[in-house]
């Protein structure tokens, strides 16, 4: 089982040469991060000798408590005969994890540099319909680009539903429903003002609970930008 300090003790030559990466934890954070945020992970296994590797990226203007892994690509590990395989026993691991990151996650996670980019990336990956089609994501990404028109036809098909959540749902989407509430209401009463302030709230807190706040840079979102 890798430790953070294994991992950074790896990844050191490729930080030393990039200077736009910044290592929290087990995360490679690129800079600089605005409303989306893009990393390598190398992950623990339940296998001591083993761990993962593989780039991410994902919006922060929703509320986490952590980085979901839906939109992103794993790491072959092109030195072992099995490219799947990272094993902290092999020869060439750490040489192989640094040529993996600047070859393969740092050129993808480089050419996603704006919000838009980071949309169209998302929009043609296999879970796009995690932010696209599943309702409790797609009404906060049409509030922040200011279609505000889509937002409220989904306010409108379930606010009901949100604002009464099933009682057997746990303290953590309880907590999403009353989120979801909150953003409905100020749709609904027309308060453009308040839903800003809320997506930058939910922005910071999430910034926050990634410990991320050192590299982060808050920026407008598109409803702000929009006349």
């Amino acid at each position: 089982m890798t430790t953070a300090a294994q991992v950074r003790r790896m990844v050191t030559p490729v930080l030393d040469r990039h200077p736009d990466l910044v290592p929290i934890r087990r995360w490679i954070i690129v800079k600089p991060v605005h409303h989306f945020v893009r990393a390598v992970l190398i992950d623990r296994t339940a296998y001591a000798d083993r761990f993962n590797a593989q780039w991410i990226v994902h919006h922060l203007f929703e509320e986490l408590d952590d980085l979901p892994l839906s939109w992103g690509e794993c790491l072959a590990n092109e030195r072992s005969s099995r490219r799947g395989l990272w094993r902290m026993s092999d020869p060439d691991i750490e040489l192989a994890l640094q040529e993996a990151i600047e070859t393969q996650a740092l050129p993808a996670l480089r050419k996603i540099s704006t919000f838009e980019d980071f949309l169209a990336y998302v929009a043609q990956n296999t879970f796009r319909h995690h932010l696209y089609e599943w309702p409790t994501s797609r009404i906060i990404l049409d509030v922040a680009l200011g279609d505000l028109d889509h937002a409220l036809a989904i306010s409108n098909k379930h606010f009901a539903r949100w604002s009464v959540p099933d009682s057997a749902y746990d303290e953590d989407g309880r907590a999403t429903y009353a989120r979801l509430s909150e953003l409905c209401g100020r749709l609904m009463a027309g308060d453009r003002k308040g839903l800003i302030r809320l997506l930058h709230e939910w922005e910071a807190t999430t910034i926050k609970n990634l410990k991320i706040e050192h590299v982060w840079e808050p920026t407008p979102f598109p409803i702000e930008l929009r006349s």
